[in-house]
């Protein structure tokens, strides 16, 4: 199943994988307006089918009723709910499109990823910090990291039915398939995703990307480059573990309001 919206300081995509054999998945998801933002949320239910997507809806209804609070706030709330469930773990980020920045909590083994799109960047990509510990049932002492987010930069929320070693790869990836971007004009960008190089410099973007093994699927239509829907269906057919639900949630920062 996929999801796409759009807000005016962020547009996003959603990719999600329920185990075969199941009724339901356990891996939801909630985007939302806020005041000074978007706030996203990742949530794994514990364990397979209707039990885990009860105590991950539950968490996405008490994530909504309490969105316009800190993220910290958002988790404790959640954890009080969740008590007598199987309980779940979970990943929030807050954007700020006012500061420009992005704050965001683990709690459990959802794995988050900032990827930075100006090429001068160091580091080029942050990994959010996994505190251990379930929602409901064992509840860490809770960590928020703040960063600074610029126009273009990638948000992506995974659950563990993604490979956690996804994350190294896909920034690489990202970041040569946003060269290949800064090579073209808007025509040749939808030459390369139709698999037409017919100009000599579309040739040689072409050849970029093989040569460094970019999956044109990332390419879409447009010279403001990756779509986060295109991403998000990306990682999960190339890093989905099969053997469990899976959700990604791929937001692109579009600046401040």
């Amino acid at each position: 199943m996929g999801e796409v919206g759009i807000f005016p300081e962020l547009e996003y995509g959603v990719k999600s994988l329920e185990l075969k054999g199941q009724p339901e998945s356990g891996d939801l998801h909630i985007v939302k307006q806020i005041s000074n933002g978007v706030l996203m949320g990742v949530i794994d239910g514990l364990g397979h089918g209707v039990e885990a997507a009860a105590a991950a809806k539950l968490a996405v209804n008490t994530i909504d009723a309490h969105s316009e609070e800190s993220i910290i706030n958002i988790a404790k709330a959640c954890n009080e709910k969740l008590k007598g469930t199987r309980g779940a773990v979970m990943a929030l980020a807050s954007v700020n499109s006012t500061e420009e920045t992005v704050t965001w909590l683990s709690i459990g083994n959802v794995e988050g990823l900032l990827i930075r799109v100006d090429p001068r960047a160091s580091p080029a990509y942050e990994n959010i910090f996994m505190r251990p510990g379930v929602v409901g049932y064992r509840f860490p002492p809770l960590f928020a990291s703040v960063f600074s987010i610029s126009r273009g930069d990638l948000l992506i929320l995974t659950t563990d039915g993604i490979n956690i070693d996804y994350s190294q790869r896909v920034a690489s990836d990202v970041r040569y398939a946003q060269d290949v971007f800064n090579r073209l004009t808007a025509s040749q960008i939808v030459n390369l995703s139709n698999g037409k190089p017919v100009q000599n410099h579309t040739v040689a973007a072409y050849e970029f990307a093989v040569t460094h093994n970019i999956d044109l699927s990332l390419v879409s239509n447009g010279k403001e480059g990756l779509s986060p829907q295109n991403l998000a269906e990306f990682i999960e057919n190339n890093y989905a573990k099969g053997t469990d639900d899976a959700l990604v949630l791929v937001a692109k920062y579009l600046g401040k309001k």
